[in-house]
């Protein structure tokens, strides 16, 4: 290569390092955006009411869980009367797929009757999925939670990352990819059906700390604990729907199980490993 192609070379990378710029992003900035997107919900929610801030933050595709059963969320809280109560949550975790478009954040919440200063009535875990739609502004595409009693302790603020990967920026084949996470999400199903769910979770649950199950009726149980959670029952799963980020590192799927007499939503977040697989991190069963 010609040396003065080279020196100019090193003289644009060497402008570019001292006006922090590197040549790939990380997913700092989205993610902080991510965060931002869930708080302003959070607090706009609990400023203006409950039917205000879902009209306003869910995209218009959003499911949400309603008497059991999931539906679209935005025309119906569009359409519904006044909903009495404060909502009030916060995230305490989020993650954001390597495009940085698509990501998760979840949190506990609590509801008052009628101010902010009331005794909460109620408590649980939300989990809301995100989507950043083409004008590049976060929406919510799932929002999801489960009941519980009052938590034992003061649950911990969200910490980010020490570090954040880089952003990819390169197309990925995202139907190869919805694909392979449809057939992981059947193959827990036939393990839980056929074996039991802890069968299941030893094929699907991802390790390490950022695991997370939720049940109606109890805390969450995350980390080691959901990966020692013994369930020896089985579950049927009828799966509604799949769907995966544009860079094919994380996706959903959601639909209903049938577990000890029981029926009612569940959704997955799932994130593809270094080796290709899929591993479940995050898990709602609204039983």
């Amino acid at each position: 290569m010609n040396k003065l192609i080279i020196f100019a070379l090193i003289i644009w990378a060497t402008h570019r390092e001292a006006h922090g710029q590197s040549a790939v992003p990380t997913l700092a900035t989205d993610f902080q955006s991510l965060v931002e997107a869930e708080r302003a919900f959070a607090a706009y929610t609990e400023q203006e009411g409950i039917k205000a801030g879902f009209s306003r933050f869910l995209s218009p595709e959003a499911v949400v869980v309603v008497q059991g059963k999931f539906a679209i969320g935005k025309p119906l809280y569009e359409k519904a009367p006044f909903i009495p109560g404060i909502l009030s949550w916060r995230p305490v975790y989020a993650d954001i797929a390597a495009s940085g478009d698509f990501g998760y954040t979840t949190g506990p919440f609590e509801v008052r009757a009628t101010s902010k200063t009331d005794t909460p009535t109620g408590f649980g875990h939300y989990t809301t999925v995100w989507q950043k739609n083409d004008a590049g502004v976060w929406e919510a595409i799932a929002d999801v939670g489960v009941i519980h009693d009052a938590p034992r302790q003061t649950i911990a603020h969200l910490i980010p990352p020490a570090t954040f990967n880089q952003k990819l920026l390169e197309k990925v084949d995202t139907l190869s990819r919805q694909t392979e996470l449809q057939i992981a999400e059947q193959k827990l199903g036939q393990l839980a059906r056929n074996y039991s769910l802890q069968a299941a979770y030893d094929y699907a649950l991802a390790g390490g700390q950022a695991v997370r199950l939720y049940r109606a009726g109890d805390l969450p149980i995350t980390g080691a604990d959901a990966s020692a959670n013994r369930e020896t029952a089985t579950a049927i799963y009828t799966l509604s729907r799949v769907a995966v980020a544009s860079s094919g590192d994380m996706g959903i799927a959601y639909g209903y199980v049938e577990y000890q007499q029981k029926k009612g939503p569940f959704l997955r977040i799932w994130k593809r490993q270094s080796d290709s697989s899929w591993k479940v991190v995050h898990e709602v069963l609204d039983l």
